[in-house]
């Protein structure tokens, strides 16, 4: 499993230097910069523009600002924002802290429906429950993120119960009701994938021979279901669980500006709208490593799960689909 770890963090160092030269280039290619707007600006002379682009770096050619950008980083300088003239990292951690907030809570909701849900209907095919999950699936799967979050900032306005806002507030200072909405806009999507996930995993793994062969050793139905066949049907999920930690963080874009939540979804909308190319680099550094995090901890999560995956790691063989051993 360690010389697993240690070839999913190369190559995730990897990954995110591409991700950087990529996202730096699309920046560059836009057009103008952090100072373009004061142009129009008629107390700002032409030579004091050319002096700031000096000050800020901004005149050198995009390979050597890409590489100081670079040798910050590895220094571990996430530079200064050119639009809140305050470091960097700074104003990334509060806003980290409350994204991650938000994405645990959403992922949280949507497990807790897909493990309840999920269950019920698995073990009773063709009842209420089964049709119930489907309808659930339907919805959350077919409505944009961006409906759910003005249909809901319309029940905040009429309901004293949630609230919106509090951007004075961060990290875990902040009500937790505050979150609740912007949550539940990221859990929508994420509840489609799991609920469909988990019931049908656990529908199939229910009709195995290993659990028919526990249920004639006449353990309670709750424990064959428990032990057993969720065991089996949990590996998918695992997986799907840690490539969601992205959707989340992805989706957080519109719950957060719609709904006032402070994070990094709203922040990096207003970095991109005044072209602030270090704090940009810096949001788009911290998200792709909490992605490649997610996914590290879901391989990890799999191979505790089911000891065969460990089994054949050692190997470094090809493992074939089946129940948990």
């Amino acid at each position: 499993m360690l010389k697993q770890i240690v070839y999913r963090l190369v190559q995730a160092a990897v990954v995110l230097f591409l991700v950087t030269i990529v996202t730096f280039v699309l920046l560059s290619s836009a057009g103008g910069d952090a100072l373009s707007d004061m142009r129009s600006d008629p107390q700002v002379s032409e030579r004091a523009l050319e002096q700031m682009r000096q000050t800020y770096g901004l005149d050198q050619p995009l390979t050597v600002r890409y590489f100081h950008w670079l040798g910050d980083v590895a220094h571990g300088n996430l530079g200064d924002s050119f639009y809140f003239h305050a470091p960097v990292s700074g104003l990334l951690w509060p806003r980290l802290l409350n994204t991650l907030i938000l994405a645990a809570l959403a992922m949280l909701m949507a497990a807790a429906v897909a493990v309840l849900l999920g269950g019920w209907a698995a073990r009773r095919e063709n009842s209420f429950a089964h049709k119930l999950s489907e309808v659930v699936i339907l919805i959350t799967a077919a409505t944009p993120r961006i409906v759910l979050a003005l249909v809901l900032l319309a029940v905040a306005a009429g309901t004293s119960l949630v609230a919106v806002g509090g951007a004075g507030q961060t990290g875990l200072t902040k009500p937790l009701r505050y979150a609740l909405l912007p949550a539940l806009v990221l859990a929508a999507p994420l509840i489609a994938i799991f609920l469909a996930q988990l019931r049908d995993g656990l529908s199939t793994a229910l009709r195995e021979d290993f659990v028919q062969v526990a249920r004639s050793k006449g353990l309670p139905e709750r424990v064959v279901v428990l032990r057993h066949a969720l065991r089996s049907a949990l590996n998918p999920l695992i997986t799907i669980f840690g490539y969601s930690l992205g959707s989340a963080i992805g989706g957080s874009v519109i719950a957060e500006t719609v709904l006032g939540w402070p994070g990094l979804g709203s922040l990096i909308v207003t970095a991109v709208r005044a072209r602030d190319v270090p704090l940009v680099m810096g949001v788009v550094l911290v998200t792709s490593t909490a992605v490649m995090l997610g996914n590290l901890v879901a391989d990890v999560l799999q191979q505790i799960n089911d000891p065969r995956l460990r089994e054949n790691s050692a190997r470094g063989g090809v493992i074939t689909s089946g129940p948990a051993s």
